[in-house]
């Protein structure tokens, strides 16, 4: 039996999902809890002690048995309407950045990943605008196999960067148009640097992530609800709404 989730069903001869498994259901289910706050960091596929302890704090406030590992039980609580997030800590930025503009300056066409991929080679530039307030920042792609990773040009664009994002790294989703080879084409931008490696000009510690129509997560290949309506939104003249 298949139960269906968003754009990946989990098979229920694959459950439980447990501690040490790796693959596909293990990120799945890591993305799901660092949605609703139970996880601090980016999902990695493997199923760790840190991965457990999220699990087992989702159970407790969910009124589940606190077995540690993801059952039938606890995968259809997860993806429930009335699933409870994790109360707020000072473990994860949940800032919101500004939405100033009624009405966007910029969109951009629904051009697939995979053209996306061969148009911004590795090392362009390319300018981004972001939809909610018109501010633009330049950045670098550094690589990124089913959506790009990208450092920033310089400082002053890291600052602009931080500027839509309410000042500070942060885990929202927001959508953008970047413009590159004179075309502007819809994305959504990740508000947290993913890794450690640093190639760019700035400060910065990890790359920066940008979606595009059709990408994926560049481990298993699962796609992203919030950047897949972030997207949607960037290409549309009524998106960029207060």
């Amino acid at each position: 039996m298949l139960f269906p989730v968003h754009t990946y069903a989990i098979d229920s001869t694959d459950l439980p999902v447990k501690l040490g498994q790796t693959g596909k259901n293990v990120y799945f289910l890591q993305s799901r809890l660092l949605d609703l706050g139970y996880l601090h960091f980016r999902p990695s596929g493997y199923f760790g002690d840190m991965t457990r302890t999220g699990l087992m704090s989702f159970q407790k406030r969910n009124w589940l048995s606190r077995s540690g590992y993801m059952d039938v039980d606890t995968y259809t609580k997860l993806f429930a309407r009335d699933a409870e997030r994790a109360a707020s800590g000072p473990l994860i930025n949940r800032v919101v950045g500004p939405r100033t503009l009624a009405k966007g300056e910029k969109y951009g066409e629904l051009l697939p990943w995979v053209m996306v991929d061969e148009l911004v080679t590795a090392g362009s530039t390319a300018e981004i605008q972001d939809l909610y307030t018109g501010n633009k920042y330049s950045v670098v792609r550094t690589g990124g196999s089913n959506h790009m990773h990208v450092s920033f040009a310089s400082e002053e664009d890291r600052s602009v960067f931080l500027k839509c994002f309410g000042g500070q790294f942060t885990w929202e989703k927001r959508p953008a148009v970047l413009s590159f080879g004179g075309k502007d084409i819809a994305c959504s931008v990740f508000g947290y640097p993913n890794g450690t490696s640093n190639s760019s000009k700035t400060e910065l510690k990890g790359d920066i992530c940008i979606y595009f129509y059709e990408s994926t997560s560049d481990f298993e290949k699962i796609s992203d609800a919030e950047h897949d309506a972030n997207i949607l939104l960037a290409s549309m003249e009524q998106g960029a709404v207060k």
